[in-house]
């Protein structure tokens, strides 16, 4: 049985303790999507509460594809000063800092991208050989900045995720009908990342356990392009309010013992006890993301004894709050100035 608290490796990682932020909305970009220092602040503080490894929330690669307002963007026109400022926050504090990269596909929203949504089958090949460099510019952005790696958002049902499940798979060409042909983009995406940021620089991926149609041959591949480590999330994920156990914890337990790519798993995950059974699963890091919301120092409670579960409800309030009120948890009180400049249309000085 793997300890939580012991040092870990993932990868070309070494990390504090087997404990992973699992990456998180955190809806703190700028109108135009650009970073601010909240953003920093709030994964800083993830560190300083001992987070072994914080992966950022999703962030997107194609400005005119984003997710909710608050979702900043990585290309070129980005500044890499507040990305440094994290890095080197996260790194001061023992831990390690990787960033989610996405396409948010059938999930972008019209209303602030000012254009459709966009589906597998909407991509000609040239707008795929374009979006495959948008990704490889943006690991090499963060690899820039000093990040310790990526992570690729292939879960949830945006757009990597529609492409690997043949029901949001529409294509006849050779990126639709069989798995392989699914993977295919996902597989040009992560290869050529390995390529342009070289193998100390940690190569991450979030899958849904049930998105995919075969998990045990999605996490074949996956090893066949080199990824350092695959965490396992599912198309439901939020479908389950007040449930306080691990989701997913059989398919991946069953998928660990069958591949030797380390798994990180995510998902009603909320205790000691949650995260222990993980471990004794055989998978070897465990992720958090509604705890961390209510409590950001829920790892650090945890590892001292303070607390042995968080005080999250699990009631998927965290989802929609930040629209209605200026807050990331129903359980909080004190406006975050960000949120409210965004999503409430109110100018800050």
């Amino acid at each position: 049985m793997y300890d939580l608290w012991e040092h870990a490796q993932l990868g070309p990682l070494t990390l504090r303790n087997r404990t992973v932020r699992s990456a998180t909305n955190e809806h703190l970009a700028e109108p135009d999507g650009q970073f601010t220092h909240i953003w920093a602040d709030t994964l800083i503080e993830l560190a300083q509460n001992q987070v072994g490894l914080v992966i950022t929330g999703h962030v997107c690669v194609d400005r005119d594809q984003r997710a909710d307002e608050g979702q900043p963007v990585l290309d070129s026109r980005a500044g890499l000063d507040l990305l440094r400022r994290a890095a080197e926050g996260v790194h001061l504090c023992g831990s390690r800092l990787v960033m989610q990269l996405s396409h948010s596909g059938p999930k972008a929203l019209p209303q602030v991208n000012g254009r459709p949504a966009k589906a597998p089958e909407d991509f000609s090949p040239l707008e795929l050989d374009r979006l495959v460099l948008q990704f490889v510019q943006a690991a090499q952005l963060c690899l820039q900045a000093g990040l310790d790696g990526v992570q690729i958002h292939c879960a949830h049902g945006y757009l990597l995720s529609s492409f690997l499940n043949p029901q949001g798979n529409r294509r006849t060409d050779q990126y639709g009908g069989s798995l392989e042909n699914r993977f295919r983009l996902p597989a040009r995406i992560l290869r050529e990342i390995r390529a342009a940021c070289g193998p100390r620089f940690a190569l991450l991926v979030k899958i849904d356990a049930n998105g995919s149609g075969d998990l045990h041959r999605l996490l074949e591949l996956l090893r066949e392009t080199g990824v350092d480590g695959a965490e396992i999330s599912g198309v439901d994920f939020n479908t389950r309010p007040g449930c306080k156990k691990p989701f997913y914890l059989e398919e991946a337990a069953a998928a660990q013992a069958s591949t030797a790519l380390p798994l990180i798993l995510v998902g009603g995950i909320f205790s000691r006890t949650d995260a222990e059974q993980v471990l004794a699963a055989g998978i070897p890091f465990v992720s958090f993301s509604r705890a961390l919301i209510c409590q950001p120092d829920f790892v650090a409670r945890l590892r001292s004894g303070e607390l042995d579960e968080s005080a999250c409800l699990a009631c998927n309030g965290c989802y929609s709050i930040y629209r209605r009120r200026p807050v990331r948890c129903v359980q909080h009180s004190a406006p975050i100035p960000q949120l409210e400049k965004v999503f409430r249309g109110i100018q800050l000085e």
